[in-house]
């Protein structure tokens, strides 16, 4: 066994940690019983695949002219944040547990509200946000 593990060893076979590529945040935590959210992780082979597709995409905006040079995802981690803050500070959203990722200015909202205009509210908050290109609501609702 130790000799399988030296060998694994000397050929670089050590499992890497997993990778989280795209911002993501805690907006809210006003409902303890809601599920707690992880970001997306990705293994060292599928954030190659995947950072070679983000490429390929930033090229792809930047020949075609339709995003600003430093490519799709570039103004991530900004709106994540600005989306973050605008729902921390709404009190319409305190009893609400919602996080927030942003990938090429794609927020996604996951968590728990109590009611459908809390719901609402939040995705036409976020849809209103300097950057944003698209929301995705996928919020659940909680008693």
């Amino acid at each position: 066994m130790l000799s399988v593990l030296l060998a694994m060893l000397s050929l670089g076979a050590v499992a890497q940690p997993p990778v989280q590529l795209d911002p993501f945040t805690q907006a809210t935590a006003g409902m303890p019983a809601c599920p707690v959210v992880e970001p997306r992780l990705y293994s060292p082979d599928q954030m190659r695949t995947e950072a070679h597709a983000r490429a390929e995409r930033g090229t792809r905006c930047a020949l075609e002219g339709t995003c600003e040079p430093g490519g799709a995802y570039k103004r991530d981690g900004e709106i994540n944040e600005q989306v973050r803050a605008d729902i921390a500070a709404d009190k319409r959203f305190a009893d609400t547990s919602v996080w927030v990722t942003t990938s090429r200015k794609w927020v996604t909202l996951k968590g728990c509200v109590r009611t459908k205009t809390q719901e609402k509210a939040l995705v036409e908050l976020t849809r209103h946000q300097a950057y944003v290109e698209r929301v995705f609501d996928e919020l659940t609702m909680k008693h």
